[in-house]
């Protein structure tokens, strides 16, 4: 009977500290961020590349679009654009040029951001540099996904772009969370996404009913459909943003159902890896 009583009083503590903490998350006040990467239709169309030549095409079909860069950095820190899927060609590459010259030290290492800028440059023809992108495009708004989790990849990053009027038209996003949060002290200025743990976050502490109460910091809420196979938010995580005043960036969208999924969540931005394709889903265009 002991035991009994002190289950069903700890179940109550637990409750009422549920109960409180949803309470006080409820009870916070969140101003809409503006700012004006914002500025422009909503929804807003986030199309992802990795080539100054796919950039202009995508700005040909849709001039308003922001270009999504997945970014990376060489050993001496030069930050550049290059998909992490394509990592493994150069270090496949190498591994053969070690096999035949054993005595040579040609396989520096097992990541790309080990080996020189030049030696990346050589092997992927069309990889620009970050500030290529900067240069070249100075009207365009960019989403920046910080791949590579390095020493010192916050400092390179300011510094490479920093002279080229990046302020209005930068937001930062990563998988890791320390990467945006060590951007955010040097320049907090530009726009910030969501991270896996922010998301991980959020869908453990919406399972234990004390959602409200949960730390997010970021501007924009950025989300997958899925995440490790399973869906990366659900509507309750929707709402609560949207009750922070946070705008919706979702995908890369690749199907009608999808595109419903995020019209129903009433998104703010579509991101998408193919332009034509998502025009032609909202009835602008023809695939192409």
């Amino acid at each position: 009977m002991r035991i009994f009583f002190i289950t069903f009083a700890t179940v109550v503590v637990l409750g009422i500290l549920i109960l409180m903490a949803r309470i006080w998350g409820l009870g916070q006040n969140y101003p809409l961020y503006e700012h004006a990467f914002f500025s422009g239709p909503t929804p807003m169309i986030i199309v992802k590349t990795d080539t100054l030549p796919g950039a202009q095409e995508i700005l040909k079909l849709r001039p308003d679009a922001v270009i999504w860069l997945d970014v990376r950095f060489s050993r001496e820190k030069v930050p550049f654009v290059l998909p992490a899927s394509r990592d493994k060609e150069f270090l496949e590459m190498k591994h053969q040029e070690q096999e035949k010259n054993p005595t040579t030290p040609i396989m520096i290492g097992s990541k790309l951001s080990e080996y020189p800028w030049e030696q990346i440059n050589e092997f992927y023809k069309t990889t620009p540099a970050l500030k290529e992108f900067y240069e070249q495009l100075p009207q365009t708004r960019f989403v920046l996904n910080i791949v590579d989790n390095v020493a010192d990849a916050h400092t390179a990053l300011v510094d490479a772009i920093s002279n080229l009027k990046p302020n209005e038209r930068t937001l930062i996003q990563s998988e890791a969370l320390i990467i945006m949060t060590s951007i955010k002290d040097l320049k907090p200025e530009w726009v910030y996404g969501t991270s896996t743990p922010d998301l991980m976050r959020l869908l453990t502490f919406d399972s234990l009913y004390v959602l409200p109460s949960t730390q997010f910091k970021g501007d924009v809420f950025i989300a997958p459909f899925t995440l490790l196979k399973r869906p990366a938010f659900n509507s309750d995580i929707i709402e609560e943003m949207r009750r922070r005043n946070k705008r919706i960036f979702l995908g890369p969208i690749q199907n009608e159902a999808q595109l419903a999924e995020a019209s129903r969540y009433k998104a703010d931005g579509y991101i998408t890896e193919n332009l034509p394709e998502l025009l032609r889903l909202l009835g602008q265009g023809p695939a192409q």
